[in-house]
């Protein structure tokens, strides 16, 4: 089953703690590994780790590192810790999270949410070449692109299929054709039916028989 598969893409190889130790006189010291092209001198990669509160304040434990990040939200309106709170980051309940931010000394500045899971694990890493995954609403569907193939597996279909369909960028969207199928994504909080997952992109897949699928996608 996709869905199946889906979650164990997600999940990882553990939580990052079975306790967190407090972090109220904790200072973060080591720099947050953060993966991705940046576009431009010191600009936003992709921060991932464990999302806690203590005492009013958001901190990020980083994959694979015991050092602790102040979150510092620069998006409009503080958008990004809005939604995350809104998707239910409290105190005693951690997210997985993978944010477009920078750092700052012993601060993550975030402009942006790539993907977040309920799950307080980080995921595993992967060893394909994908540069987008989108999933179905329904977990239904699902899709990766990169190395210019679009592949597209869904419930019900013994075998994926892949479509050789180069990445074009319009701005901020991004178009992934060939033989008739485009995958299109673009900037747009985005939720799984069941809640257990949040996106930064929302995902349009339009099939060659002209049917018509939405799911959510993030950067890989």
């Amino acid at each position: 089953m996709i869905a199946e598969r889906f979650l164990g893409l997600v999940l990882g190889l553990g939580a990052l703690a079975a306790t967190l130790p407090v972090l109220a006189q904790q200072a973060a010291t080591a720099p947050v590994s953060i993966p991705g092209e940046q576009q431009t001198p010191g600009g936003p990669g992709i921060a991932k780790g464990l999302l806690l509160v203590h005492e009013g304040r958001v901190f990020m434990a980083p994959c694979r590192d015991r050092s602790y990040l102040n979150v510092d939200d620069a998006s409009v309106g503080r958008a990004v810790l809005g939604a995350l709170k809104d998707f239910g980051l409290a105190p005693g309940r951690n997210l997985y999270a993978e944010l477009l931010a920078v750092q700052r000394g012993g601060s993550l500045e975030v402009s942006g949410i790539n993907f977040v899971h309920i799950t307080a694990r980080c995921m595993r890493e992967s060893k394909d070449t994908g540069e987008w995954r989108a999933v179905g609403l329904q977990a239904d569907w699902e899709a990766m692109a990169g190395g210019g193939t679009l592949r597209i597996d869904r419930i019900g279909e013994a075998e994926a299929y892949a479509i050789d369909g180069e990445i074009e960028r319009d701005g901020e969207t991004v178009r992934i054709a060939g033989a008739g199928t485009t995958l299109t994504v673009a900037p747009g909080i985005c939720r799984l039916a069941d809640g257990s997952m949040m996106a930064g992109w929302r995902a349009s897949l339009l099939l060659a028989n002209g049917e018509a699928l939405q799911g959510c996608a993030w950067e890989r």
